[in-house]
């Protein structure tokens, strides 16, 4: 598959905070891309560089869309 495909091309996410309601959902479908931060008490992403199809299903549950590619 060639890297300029979507699905393999990384691309910068970000989570839309304020939007947010802390519901976890990301840490738990992509713990290896979301953390939790327990003294700001809000979700972060650990790993910005990703694929689509590593954060597809979080961008499509999220009850709020606040996963977003940046680009």
């Amino acid at each position: 598959m060639s890297d300029n495909n979507t699905c393999t091309k990384h691309r910068e996410v970000a989570i839309e905070l304020g939007d947010c309601r802390s519901c976890q959902g990301c840490i738990d479908l992509n713990p290896d891309v979301f953390q939790w931060n327990d003294v700001l008490d809000m979700p972060y992403v650990c790993r910005s560089e990703v694929t689509e199809e590593e954060v597809r299903d979080i961008m499509n549950t999220c009850p709020e869309g606040c996963i977003v590619f940046v680009d």
